[in-house]
């Protein structure tokens, strides 16, 4: 079980794996003032709602690690399943388009190209 130091309200604010001089309360980890304090004060809707927003990021970001393996010629666009392919062929083509159109758009700034 986790040592737990509280502040001067009696709020969570550091937890040890070892009992120190600040850290000397002992709690159970399924402590509900513990699981808010580990998840920042997030609840799991919350958490799960935060991931959720994240995934197109993350996409986005595992879609450019594609590129430069490809780049750097670590492995072939051929070397992934066929349906693989198509989707990045799909997206690689999706953004050459929205990149023709950053000339066009030219001054807008509210609007995101890759």
């Amino acid at each position: 079980m986790p040592y737990v130091a509280r502040d001067d309200q009696g709020h969570i604010v550091d937890v040890q794996e070892r009992e120190t001089e600040a850290a000397y309360e002992q709690v159970a980890l399924d402590d509900p003032e513990l699981v808010s304090y580990l998840n920042n004060g997030l609840g799991e809707a919350e958490i799960q709602a935060e991931l959720e927003a994240s995934d197109l990021e993350f996409i986005r970001v595992i879609e450019d690690v594609i590129t430069v393996l490809i780049d750097k010629r670590v492995f072939m666009l051929t070397d992934l399943p066929a349906p693989a392919q198509e989707k990045l062929a799909r997206r690689y083509n999706l953004r050459s388009k929205l990149s023709d159109l950053g000339s066009i758009i030219g001054e807008h700034e509210d609007i995101m190209l890759p």
